[in-house]
């Protein structure tokens, strides 16, 4: 039977992700989950770290780095992080490096780029590298990323988080339209927590009372 444990408020425009942490911490140390399913939000690097600083895994989608031009996704690079290589859907490789700080690169990211030579000839360049060469830009965290796509190409895996999620969607779904919890009734954030907590409440009841009716009829 699934209840909400956990109540986190937050503006409508700022991202849910933030959150992952302060709803972990609000779980008993008996009780607290060594793994959370979640959407799109939990599944950037920036919640990942966040609760895996509390030992806690993640399994949920991950942001998508398809370019709306069509150019071919980092997804389909092969990134070796123990040889520091990446390897091209035509099977070259080049190292990763370091470059130089510049407005383009954020703290710890670093690059791999393929020679012209490798990519000029490609019968992909023009889906892939299109300017003569291709940067792949990997991220600080990229080690969680990675984890992350492993564990979703494991069919057993994808299967659990999408037989998992719409059991979430509809404990949302009995938050926004049977409570109205879409938004705040009041103005501050003590009393839309309140107000959070209580709807909570009433959602876990909602089972509870479907079971004892089951029982009783």
């Amino acid at each position: 039977m699934p209840i909400l444990t956990a109540v986190s408020l937050s503006p409508g425009n700022e991202h849910d992700g933030h959150h992952a942490g302060a709803l972990i911490d609000q779980q008993r140390e008996d009780t607290r989950p060594k793994r959370v399913i979640g959407d799109t939000a939990y599944g950037n690097v920036e919640a990942r770290e966040e609760l895996e600083q509390r030992q806690v895994e993640v399994l949920a989608p991950v942001h998508s780095s398809s370019p709306k031009d069509g150019t071919i996704p980092k997804e389909r690079f092969t990134i070796d992080l123990e040889s520091d290589t990446v390897t091209c859907p035509e099977g070259n490789r080049t190292p990763i490096y370091k470059p130089r700080a510049n407005r383009k690169t954020t703290s710890g990211e670093r690059v791999a780029r393929f020679a012209q030579e490798d990519c000029e000839p490609c019968p992909l360049r023009q889906r892939c590298a299109p300017g003569g060469q291709r940067d792949i830009r990997i991220r600080r965290r990229e080690d969680l990323r990675q984890a992350a796509l492993r564990a979703l190409s494991d069919p057993a895996e994808r299967d659990n988080l999408y037989r998992t999620r719409p059991r979430i969607e509809r404990l949302l779904g009995l938050i926004v339209h049977r409570y109205q919890g879409r938004k705040s009734r009041y103005l501050g954030a003590r009393k839309s927590t309140f107000q959070a907590v209580w709807t909570a409440v009433l959602v876990n009841l909602h089972p509870i009372g479907a079971t004892l009716r089951a029982q009783t009829a």
